[in-house]
């Protein structure tokens, strides 16, 4: 019977402390089951990362997503055209993550810079991988006013289930991490159908770990509790996990 493997649909492993222990973090992980990581790099020395051999070694495993996020200190606006250039070499399979965050207070930059990252995704036919924070509803209002089939994933989504009805209306999946959301929602997502699993790692790291940041072999811990809470058997979440994958990104 074939397994398709587990996927973590987003992490970082061009940050320091995975690309460190590349090896040993993609090891540890693989011996579990998961074969897949898609990483997410979001300034010019992370695009930098997708070409170099030491990542290269592990294309097999290994998929790319890239964007300028909203409140990350190295993203810069300038690296619009080399965001641009990995689409033409089609070195990577979505735009993100990108977004809106009510943390920082530069609103009307944020809009501007995901409106243009949008239009890029849509000229490039890619899916969009969002990072959201306190500011659901005004990126409802602007996917809804200029690009409503916009297609991809919200990633470490945890929100009320008003705002999962709502963007249910979208072609988006629901990305899971250790901020599981409450009962209601997580039955409403695995419902629908339509979902990831994911570390965001060496970010969000499962409650009590002790460990200094999150490891990619933790995408278990996440699996474990989802299925605790819906009473899914994992081999069902792992078979629907790979089908939305293939139908997002082929």
């Amino acid at each position: 019977m074939f397994d398709p493997g587990w996927i973590d649909a987003h992490c970082h492993l061009s940050e320091e402390r995975i690309s460190e222990n590349l090896e040993k973090e993609i090891s540890e992980a693989s011996q579990l089951g998961i074969t897949d990581f898609i990483s997410s790099a979001l300034c010019k020395e992370e695009y930098e990362c997708i070409k170099l051999a030491k990542f290269q070694k592990f294309n097999k495993f290994i998929k790319w997503c890239a964007g300028i996020h909203p409140n990350y200190e190295k993203s810069s606006e300038k690296d619009f055209d080399n965001l641009t250039k990995l689409c033409d070499e089609q070195k990577i399979i979505a735009i993100g993550e990108i977004g809106l965050d009510g943390r920082k207070d530069n609103s009307e930059w944020q809009k501007k810079i995901l409106l243009k990252q949008l239009d890029l995704a849509k000229n490039y036919d890619l899916p969009v991988i969002f990072h959201t924070v306190k500011r659901y509803y005004v990126l409802y209002k602007i996917l809804k006013q200029n690009f409503p089939k916009v297609r991809g994933f919200l990633h470490s989504f945890n929100a009320s289930l008003e705002i999962t009805e709502l963007f249910s209306r979208y072609d988006l999946a629901f990305s899971l991490n250790a901020k599981i959301p409450n009962t209601k929602v997580l039955e409403f997502i695995m419902k629908r159908g339509f979902f990831f699993f994911e570390t965001d790692a060496p970010y969000q790291k499962p409650e009590n770990s002790k460990a200094d940041f999150n490891h990619l072999k933790n995408l278990l811990w996440v699996i474990d509790k989802v299925s605790e809470k819906t009473s899914i058997n994992k081999d069902v979440l792992k078979k629907k996990q790979f089908e939305n994958f293939q139908m997002l990104f082929g």
